[in-house]
């Protein structure tokens, strides 16, 4: 079967799978797509099975201006084949929430050279980008392979966002700093540290956040 035909097939099973009621609920919460059919994702991860590793029919996929293409693409491909070009251009692509969460989190994590990325998107102006950099080192911050030297530097990057934290980037944050938290007693000192100045700002979300963190850490 050609890329072009398993691309025709995946859109007939999406077809079948379609629920309108969940896509409406969807655009009424602000997570917009050109096309979105509602497909549950734990309906997309079953139906991605099959195409597992695929990485040129994964390419095709987000090409399509199709919710379920675009999700479905993040966990067909391959992220040993991933470039920091190809993450670029799928960053592109992030309109909203739910887009970032997927690709970064079924994808883009995994790749070998996601950090330099990472590290730009947090201190991007832009809050889509911010959430994609933050669930990255978030998940990152679990390989034993990447150096805490590594992730020291998002604890400042993040209490300097404090400020500037809002529903988009708020849970992303605090996901990050609690990952980072649990590589090392160091680590988790300095999260501490950084949460107790945190606490002090006049964003609440940003306080929020810290008094959170601070319980979990003297749980």
């Amino acid at each position: 079967m050609t890329t072009l035909e398993k691309v025709l097939e995946i859109k007939s099973l999406i077809l079948h799978r379609a629920n309108g009621e969940v896509a409406d609920n969807m655009r009424l919460a602000g997570i917009v797509y050109k096309v979105n059919y509602g497909v549950p994702i734990p309906e997309l991860k079953e139906l991605a099975k099959t195409y597992q590793g695929d990485h040129e029919l994964a390419m095709e996929l987000f090409r399509e201006d199709i919710r379920e293409c675009k999700i479905l693409a993040s966990l067909i491909a391959d992220p040993a084949k991933l470039t920091g070009e190809l993450m670029d251009e799928w960053a592109a692509e992030f309109t909203n929430p739910e887009i970032v969460e997927q690709v970064c989190g079924n994808l883009f994590w995994k790749s070998e050279y996601v950090l330099a990325r990472s590290i730009e998107w947090c201190l991007s102006d832009n809050d889509l980008m911010r959430k994609a950099g933050l669930l990255i080192i978030a998940r990152k911050a679990s390989d034993p392979r990447i150096k805490e030297s590594l992730l020291e530097p998002y604890i400042g990057i993040i209490e300097n966002m404090a400020e500037e934290l809002n529903d988009l980037t708020q849970t992303a944050a605090q996901f990050a700093l609690r990952e980072i938290s649990k590589r090392s007693a160091d680590l988790a000192k300095k999260v501490a540290e950084a949460a107790t100045r945190m606490t002090e700002a006049e964003n609440e979300l940003s306080a929020w956040v810290a008094n959170e963190l601070l319980f979990e850490l003297t749980d």
